[in-house]
Parts: C-alpha cells; sequence; structure tokens
C-alpha cells in the first residue's frame, strides 16, 4: 500500500486555506517554549479539513541540552496529538569547542531513547555547510543509517548539484529519508551568491527535472513530501500538489 503524503507547509500560526494536508511549522525557541501546546492542538484540531503530516521544530541548539530536550518532548507530545510520526529538524551550528562525537553520543544515548516512548522519528535536514552539526547529506545518512529513530529529510532548493547529481543521491539516501522538503532552485544558492530557491518544482528557472525524481523508484514510499515555496509562490501550491499527486497515482 502506497503511504506517500504530500502536503505543504504552513508557519504557525499561519494556515494555508486551500491545503488540507500540512506541516506544522516553528523556528523561534524561545516563541516556541512560551507556546501553551494544549493551545496549539485545540486550534490545529478546530481546523476542520486539516491534518498534520510533520512537525518542523524550531531551530534547537544541541549545546543548550536541557532547552533541545525540552523543545524535541513537546514536539513528540504535538507529533503524537496528530498522529503523525515525523520531526524535522535543522542540524544546529556548533561551537568549535564542541566535540561532534560527544554530541551524537548524547543523541543516541539520550534522544533517541526518548523518541521511541513516543514512537517518532527526528529528521535531520539536509544542508552544506562545515559549521553545521552535519555538514553534508551524506553525513545525516552515516548517522541515521543504523539508527531506529534518526532519519533524513532531504531538502532539494539546500543541495548545490545538478539534476542527474540530485536524482543519483536522492536514490542512494532513499531507505533513511522520511520527509522531502520539495522545491525547485536556480544556479547559485544556498550560500551562492545569486539565484532563488524554494521556486515551484515546475518553475522554467529551476534546474531540478521533477518529472524524473517524482518516481517511486526514486522516492521512498513511506515518506511525507512536503512542498515549501517562498510567501510569494504560495499561490502555486495547491495547483502543484494536485500535479505531483496525479503523476504519483496518489
Amino acid at each position: 500500500m502506497v503511504k506517500l503524503r504530500v502536503g505543504a507547509r504552513c508557519e504557525y500560526p499561519k494556515f494555508l486555506e486551500d491545503v488540507r494536508e500540512i506541516e506544522l511549522a516553528f523556528f523561534k525557541v524561545a516563541d516556541f517554549l512560551k507556546l501553551d501546546i494544549n493551545e496549539i492542538i485545540r486550534e490545529v484540531s478546530e481546523k476542520r479539513n486539516r491534518d498534520v503530516i510533520t512537525i518542523h521544530a524550531p531551530n534547537a541548539k544541541v549545546h543548550r541540552f536541557r532547552e533541545f530536550m525540552d523543545v524535541i518532548k513537546r514536539c513528540c507530545v504535538l507529533a503524537n496529538a496528530f498522529d503523525c510520526e515525523s520531526i524535522v529538524l535543522h542540524p544546529c551550528f556548533i561551537k568549535r569547542k564542541i566535540r561532534r562525537d560527544r554530541v551524537f553520543y548524547l543523541l543516541k544515548s539520550v534522544v533517541e531513547p526518548m523518541l521511541d516512548e513516543h514512537g517518532v522519528y527526528l529528521c535531520w535536514e539536509t544542508f552544506m555547510s562545515k559549521d553545521r552539526l552535519f555538514r553534508n547529506p551524506h553525513e545525516i545518512f552515516e548517522f541515521c543509517r543504523n539508527s531506529d529513530r534518526f532519519r533524513m529529510c532531504y531538502d532539494f532548493s539546500h543541495i548545490p548539484l545538478s539534476s542527474e547529481e540530485t536524482l543519483a543521491q536522492v536514490r542512494e539516501y532513499r531507505d533513511v529519508i522520511l520527509v522531502y522538503h520539495v522545491s525547485n532552485r536556480e544556479w547559485g544558492h544556498a550560500g551562492k551568491s545569486g539565484g532563488l530557491n524554494h521556486i515551484p518544482i515546475f518553475d522554467k528557472r529551476g534546474v531540478l527535472d521533477f518529472k524524473k525524481i517524482l518516481n517511486f523508484e526514486v522516492l521512498n514510499r513511506n515518506a511525507s513530501l512536503i512542498l515549501e515555496y517562498r510567501e510569494e509562490f504560495h499561490c502555486f501550491l495547491k495547483v502543484d500538489i494536485d500535479v505531483v499527486k496525479k503523476i504519483l497515482r496518489l
């Protein structure tokens, strides 16, 4: 049975009127920790015809470990309330004095048991940066491949590869990818000068060929596919979601 679900990102407390399945996103840790979790659950539940298919955690920093644990626990509660199984998190920028192997030990010995208790997965979003906890998709893959509760969120706008290289990478990492952040991009993005990212997937300016990518020989059938567009392109979301579903025969 095909389990893949297609939706779009909503930045709480904003909601997209025409999109039913959403990624519920939070970004500032301080603001998130002030929110009443029960109020969020009530508010989203009152939005009829809305299904939360993944949670995007705010940008918690692992070197503030107590705060990090608080953020992840609250996201686990939200995921359980909305009956979704994935939480997306940006790998934070880390200070030079912090040892990655020590952080990885804490993640597997302390964080993973909590994820297992709640029955959810923490999906590390892909970036290219030597200063982040995970510096590239391959490091996420290596961390997640033997893990029970850590997975990858592959963001197509964050990786500066050609369409064919992207296709090969997504296929290689398919088994650990549980969330796709889907958008197209121009050349010159993700830290390079010029070029837009997070543009509509069928935009003529885009370098990625989604007619090839939107294929179950490439994608993980058990994942969530989240369209993430710049705000000026939100008007294309509903149409593009319908097209994606048609291509994938969902």
